[in-house]
């Protein structure tokens, strides 16, 4: 599929559209959601029994229900009605005493989110996946993130799949090869070599994420790369209004990067 025009259909009409979005009140979720309503979605959000506190500011601008992606039966018709579920329940920290691979963290919640979908005629996922491991993560991360990539493309919904590189929030202490990869990575064709691994600001990817949701053509399935990300969410940055604008006082109450950045881990 040509990556321009692909670009473009996300940008289309995105009026009533009601978006079903899990893992919405981690590092990356909470600023997906925000894209979301920037862009003028109905958003519903899953979260774990008795955290409703974990929306903060974004209580009162969302629906939310309770749920477990690593509970089947709590799952059921949570999503009906809904164009699309965006999946960003996942985890870079495996917990082997407590059953917390890499498979379960990645690949079963993405499984339990799909059938959902299935099930309540959902016709479009959105699934982040990873370009690339994370630095310091220990093996299997990425192989579940593509077992889980290979899951949702056998269940005959509409997909997309995202694999985001490492994201930042501007501004704030980044680790030293993240900045060393970032200046590569600018280099003409020296760069290209780096694509996967240059680093994109968080608020960035949440807009791409946002918009690939709304997009009005679900009727394709593709793997969007960090390049093709990338465009998108800088596309809409120039056509809304800067967070800190929208949501003065905001940044207090977004989720923590000390939480996992996909989403929740099971209790």
């Amino acid at each position: 599929m040509n990556s321009a025009h692909g670009d473009s259909r996300a940008l289309r009409n995105t009026s009533n559209k009601r978006v079903f979005v899990t893992g919405g009140t981690g590092f990356l979720g909470y600023r997906v959601v925000r894209a979301l309503l920037e862009q003028g979605a109905d958003v519903t959000v899953l979260i774990k029994p008795g955290s409703e506190d974990k929306l903060g500011v974004l209580r009162g601008r969302v629906q939310y229900v309770e749920g477990d992606a690593w509970n089947p039966a709590s799952l059921r018709g949570r999503s009906r009605g809904h164009a699309a579920v965006v999946h960003l329940v996942g985890g870079v920290k495996p917990d082997l005493v407590r059953g917390l691979t890499f498979r379960h963290l990645n690949y079963v919640s993405a499984r339990n989110v799909a059938q959902m979908a299935v099930s309540d005629g959902v016709p479009h996922i959105i699934l982040l996946s990873a370009s690339v491991p994370p630095i310091g993560a220990p093996g299997g991360y990425l192989e579940s993130k593509r077992d889980a990539e290979q899951y949702i493309q056998g269940t005959g919904l509409n997909w997309t799949i995202v694999r985001a590189p490492a994201l930042f929030t501007p501004g704030e202490k980044r680790n030293p090869i993240f900045r060393i990869i970032s200046l590569l990575a600018r280099i003409p064709l020296l760069g290209l070599l780096f694509a996967a691994h240059r680093p994109m600001p968080v608020d960035t990817a949440a807009r791409g994420i946002a918009s690939l949701a709304l997009s009005a053509d679900s009727a394709y399935n593709h793997v969007i790369h960090p390049r093709q990300l990338r465009r998108l969410g800088r596309a809409q940055e120039r056509l809304q209004t800067p967070p800190s604008e929208m949501y003065a006082g905001d940044d207090s109450a977004l989720a923590s990067d000390d939480e996992p950045p996909f989403g929740w881990q099971p209790d």
